[in-house]
């Protein structure tokens, strides 16, 4: 054994304590793979012994106690895994610092506390460090600039305070910046734009304010923005793509205001935008609808206004979202060429005219809400096509005429909302078969006749309907009251009619009569 350079047991369901005094006999190991297992217990301090290890993996057990500080004795060590549901106490070792050969430190999800230690930064072959989701307190070290060959770093889910280096500018091999999760704050420095490898920026849910760096995204390279749920202000940087490698730009929650450069527009590798909450304003480009690898559009409570562009083409597009903004004309006909499109929101905007027929043959269509606008006329009778539909929302619009037969059609549809429109007719009677419906309403319409007292309807009461005037409800007895009430306005009229008859009758023979009188 003494010449075994390799032992490797990962994820064989290996259970007890670590095995102590190994590092005795293999004296020429260079790698140790007891990762994924359930060994608990502490890591023995015979580990910091082995002469010649250069990787070191424990992750993925149910290990405790203090990380050993006498693991710094491993002058070869390379890579060193002990994150992953493994539960220590403390810290992570200072003495950490003197592993000058180390590549790469993942101690992600392992149950740290206390600060990052400043001597990290003397780890100068390091080029991957993952802390990710522990209880880490603290300032990010400015000793952590000095890192020349770090190209990865994810602090996130910790509860680190203070703002990011200034000397952050330095790390010319950065491709990812991981920081979300944490108490961060202050500016986002201009030189985190300077870095030429960053391509995954992702610092949302932190306290950052003013603005963003002006040349994000100008060394061409960059992939992934998420400053989500921060505090930036400022208009959106127009070099987001300039290399046309941004896949996905998320600034959902904060202050940002002015339009969306038309860049954007042209960003043929975006995959997925998601700005919504925020103060944008101004007409959204039209090449944003036809970029070929967007899945997803959420623009949801800004300030948007103009029309929407009459061509749109994306083909893999699921989700349009465009709620509680100032838009305004026509939906476009062309939206029913997003084939692939599940979710479209276009509610609480000022949308008019009416509904464009080719909306509906969208059968991937599982949700639309197109409540509170302007929409006219009546709804499409090809409603009954979107057999996928989940959820509808027509409400609050000028809508007309009667609610199309055929809707027992979408027999997965949980959620129906016509409410507060002109719709007329009766409540079609096919609706009694739509047995997902557990949501409901018609309120505030002109609808009249009987409510259809069977099937899925039972389970609504009155409040679905309410502010119908000319429905009843057999049930109830509204509808036999009604029928009373125009029976007797009916035989009224009748009992008047006669009465007035016989009157003129007398009138007449009694004028006969005085006519005679005065002949004789």
């Amino acid at each position: 054994m003494t010449q075994l350079e390799v032992l490797d047991v990962y994820n064989n369901n290996l259970t007890g304590q670590l095995p102590d005094g190994i590092a005795t006999n293999l004296v020429n190991l260079k790698h140790l793979h007891l990762g994924g297992n359930y060994f608990s217990g502490e890591i023995p301090e015979s580990y910091s012994e082995f002469p010649k290890l250069e990787y070191l993996a424990l992750s993925g057990n149910s290990l405790s106690g203090q990380v050993p500080a006498s693991l710094a004795r491993l002058k070869k060590l390379r890579e060193l895994y002990l994150g992953y549901f493994n539960t220590f106490s403390g810290g992570i070792p200072p003495e950490f610092g003197l592993l000058t050969e180390l590549q790469v430190l993942d101690m992600a999800t392992c149950n740290l506390t206390g600060e990052l230690p400043a001597s990290l930064g003397r780890l100068s072959n390091l080029c991957a460090c993952f802390l990710q989701m522990n209880h880490l307190t603290g300032n990010i070290p400015t000793e952590f600039s000095m890192l020349s060959d770090l190209s990865m770093l994810d602090l996130s889910l910790n509860n680190l305070t203070g703002g990011i280096p200034e000397s952050f500018s330095q790390l010319k091999n950065m491709t990812l910046l991981n920081l979300f999760v944490n108490s961060l704050g202050g500016r986002i420095p201009k030189s985190i734009g300077d870095m030429p490898n960053l391509r995954l920026f992702q610092i949302w849910q932190n306290n950052f304010t003013s603005e963003l760096p002006e040349n994000l995204g100008r060394n061409g390279k960059l992939e992934v923005v998420d400053v989500s749920f921060n505090r930036l202000t400022g208009t959106v940087p127009e070099n987001l793509c300039q290399g046309m490698k941004l896949k996905s730009l998320v600034l959902m929650n904060n202050l940002f205001s002015g339009p969306i450069p038309e860049q954007l527009g042209g960003c043929e590798s975006l995959r997925r935008i998601r700005i919504q909450s925020n103060f944008l304003n101004g007409t959204i480009p039209a090449g944003i609808f036809n970029l070929p690898e967007l899945t997803l559009v959420d623009m949801t409570q800004n300030e948007f206004s103009g029309e929407l562009p009459k061509e749109m083409s994306g083909k893999i597009l699921g989700m349009l979202a465009l709620s509680g903004n100032s838009i305004t004309g026509r939906i476009p006909a062309a939206t029913g060429n997003l084939q692939n499109l599940q979710i479209l929101s276009l509610d609480r905007n000022r949308f008019n005219n009416q509904l464009p027929e080719e909306i509906f043959n969208l059968r991937s269509l599982s949700k639309i809400n197109i409540s509170g606008n302007n929409i006219d006329g009546g709804i499409p009778p090809e409603i009954s096509n979107c057999t996928s539909l989940i959820s509808l929302d027509f409400s609050r619009n000028n809508l007309s005429g009667e609610i199309p037969r055929g809707m027992d059609q979408l027999k997965d549809l949980n959620h129906l909302d016509l409410s507060e429109n002109q719709l007329t007719g009766g409540v079609p009677s096919e609706m009694q078969y739509m047995s997902s419906l557990t949501s409901l309403n018609l309120s505030g319409n002109k609808l009249s006749g009987r409510v259809p007292n069977s099937g899925q309807l039972l389970m609504f009461d009155e409040s679905s309907y309410a502010g119908n005037s000319g429905l009843c409800f057999s049930y109830n007895g509204t509808c036999s009251s009604q029928k009373a009430k125009a029976n007797a306005i009916e035989n009224a009229g009748h009992k008047t009619t006669t009465c007035f008859s016989t009157l003129k009758l007398v009138i007449i023979v009694l004028s006969l009569c005085y006519q005679l009188v005065q002949c004789w």
